[in-house]
């Protein structure tokens, strides 16, 4: 991948919620957001983060979520990237720490939060520029779209890491989301 910042990939838009609030509001706000994380707020700090990931495992632990408050069942030590870390270094950092999010903070100020989705789409907009200017330079689009797919990413559809990406209806898919 480039040296493409994040910050260039943020929303400034995420879900905020504090660490008192009931576990299924904040799944709610959430849900209706279309996000998969909160991110967990004491004041104007970060405290945590909560993703859909912790709530299945809240739920399948029996938990009642009307009940459990978002502190209970947060990652209190989320991990985070400045807004200058570039798309590399962030997708290095969300594979090899086996989280789902990352934190962009500036200072101690949230600004946005990264998913494998955000870094996936970087990575397929990355390999579409890189396929035009391989055709426009004389070479075919098929043997560029081969060679960009040799690198490791995310794939598009379970957000896991795979060194066998392939292109299905515009999605980066691995060998488990291209049989489903």
């Amino acid at each position: 991948m480039t040296t493409l910042p994040v910050r260039d990939l943020l929303s400034r838009d995420y879900v905020g919620v504090s660490e008192s609030d009931a576990v299924l509001g904040a799944v709610q706000l959430m849900r209706e957001a279309g996000e998969t994380a909160a991110v967990v707020l004491r004041g104007q700090d970060a405290a945590g983060v909560l993703t859909a990931a912790t709530v299945l495992d809240r739920l399948l632990d029996g938990d009642d979520l009307e009940r459990t408050p978002v502190a209970d069942a947060m990652n209190p030590h989320p991990e985070t990237v400045t807004p200058e870390t570039t798309v590399a270094e962030a997708t290095r950092r969300l594979v090899g720490t086996g989280t789902t999010h990352l934190l962009v903070t500036d200072g101690t100020e949230v600004v946005g939060v990264l998913d494998a989705r955000d870094l996936a789409a970087a990575k397929r907009t990355e390999q579409a520029a890189t396929t035009e200017t391989t055709t426009a330079a004389g070479g075919t689009e098929e043997s560029a779209v081969q060679d960009g797919y040799a690198n490791q990413s995310i794939c598009e559809g379970c957000g896991s890491f795979s060194q066998d990406l392939v292109n299905v209806d515009g999605q980066l898919l691995c060998p488990d989301c291209r049989t489903v």
